[in-house]
């Protein structure tokens, strides 16, 4: 259903029509010009925003915010994520911020915490920070592809010096996830 199949609650005699108009904005100096997303009645002229144009439009202003505090933005911390090899949840159980954060990161629903912004920066710098928090989290790496036809040679002794900082989850390419899973700890 359209907004134009809605009839307007103020006169109750017009459609609500979308529209996306420009709204000038601005968060500590900076000032731009976002998209503003509502519909119009075409009997009285009435503006309102139904709960999805609401939510588009405070997605918006969020992202403006993060960029304007030095923030990574929505896409930004879906990228990272990504780039690290995470799942949401298992982002979120690594990271903090509870079971939905990154879901709420990454469409811009929330603005993360400067501290929770740090922290994911330095987990992409710093790859043993990434693997201490894992570990701490007990949230299993996963190897796949070459990195899992390496390790199929792997024995204890093999490591030397370089170890591995818990547990480490095998799975082949060759067959699908879990049929074919052997776990090590280090």
């Amino acid at each position: 259903m359209s907004n134009s199949d809605y009839l307007c609650p103020v006169c109750g005699e017009g459609n609500l029509h979308a529209h996306v108009g420009k709204n000038p904005v601005e968060y500590k100096g900076r000032a731009t010009e976002l998209e503003l997303h509502f519909s119009l009645c075409d009997a009285c002229g009435s503006e309102q925003a139904d709960a999805g144009q609401t939510r588009t439009n405070k997605r918006l202003m969020n992202a403006f915010k993060k960029r304007a505090d030095g923030l990574l933005t929505g896409v930004e911390v879906r990228g990272l994520r990504e780039r690290l090899g995470l799942s949401q949840a298992e982002a979120a159980q690594i990271f903090g911020g509870g079971p939905v954060a990154f879901s709420k990161y990454e469409t811009d629903d929330v603005v993360q915490s400067e501290a929770m912004d740090k922290l994911l920066r330095l987990a992409v710098g710093l790859p043993a920070a990434l693997e201490l928090l894992r570990h701490r989290a007990g949230v299993d790496r996963v190897i796949a592809g070459e990195e899992w036809h390496a390790a199929g040679n792997w024995h204890p002794a093999a490591l030397g010096a370089r170890s591995v900082s818990g547990p480490v989850r095998l799975i082949s390419s060759s067959t699908p996830c879990g049929e074919q899973e052997a776990r090590y700890a280090a």
